[in-house]
């Protein structure tokens, strides 16, 4: 399995996959930083657009990214493998997801650093926690993009990230957040980082700063990614060569 994890990632490494896990959480510190004009809530202000629109958007395209490359050679070099089956898969979906948690790395130590440099509203470790929940709780998307990938494309895939991480607003504040479990990663943040999913102070007593949210939270992601998990892979047994 290690190997099978490292030829993937080495397969990302020098491509357009590679450079968008760095360049797309630079982007999002230099945006945010711009538009909040390095103010008082610029680090709340960033960390809001990279979970709340970014990275939502950075998960569907470096699946869909990593399955075109797959597409174009007609699967051959994934088919053709004498390891082919649900090792293999598991081994793909591991490989993204090491390479997003690199991006989280990324943006928490950029954020960090201008922590130090200009005002600081948001302790380290309450962002590297908030990372951290961020990418455990987006995992599950990640097989059920490659399988989306693979059957629709890049572009509506990536348009669906964009329209999930979009409609994840509206419900993020009910008492049913988790039955759209896009919202879960933008619900959880409330009580970690003290923010609303607008970018706003939430005060003292607010409803969303009670953490009972995370148990419904990760309950649902867990069958989540055990679905996703079972029904990809059952998925990816049925492939042929093309």
């Amino acid at each position: 399995m290690k190997r099978m994890i490292q030829a993937e990632l080495l397969k990302m490494r020098h491509s357009a996959m590679g450079k968008m896990t760095w360049l797309v959480p630079v982007a999002a510190v230099v945006l945010g930083y711009l538009i909040s004009q390095v103010g008082l809530y610029a680090q709340q202000f960033t960390y809001n657009i990279w979970y709340g629109t970014f990275y939502p958007c950075l998960v569907p395209l470096i699946c869909a990214m990593n399955m075109r490359c797959e597409i174009r050679l007609h699967y051959q070099t994934m088919l053709a493998s004498p390891v082919f089956g649900a090792g293999q898969w598991a081994a793909k979906c591991a490989a993204v997801a090491l390479r997003l948690l690199f991006s989280q790395v990324i943006f928490w130590a950029l954020m960090s650093l201008l922590g130090m440099v200009f005002i600081s509203s948001v302790p380290a470790v309450a962002g590297g926690a908030g990372m951290l929940v961020v990418w455990a709780v987006s995992l599950w998307q990640i097989p059920l993009y490659l399988m989306l990938s693979a059957k629709l494309g890049m572009i509506p895939t990536v348009m669906l990230g964009l329209l999930a991480a979009f409609f994840s607003f509206s419900v993020v504040e009910k008492g049913s957040f988790f039955l759209f479990p896009f919202s879960i990663a933008d619900r959880l943040m409330c009580p970690i980082l003290q923010i609303r999913p607008n970018g706003l102070l939430l005060e003292q007593g607010d409803t969303l700063l009670s953490a009972s949210v995370f148990i419904p939270g990760m309950g649902m992601v867990i069958i989540l990614l055990a679905a996703a998990a079972f029904g990809s892979i059952k998925w990816w047994m049925r492939r042929e060569a093309v």
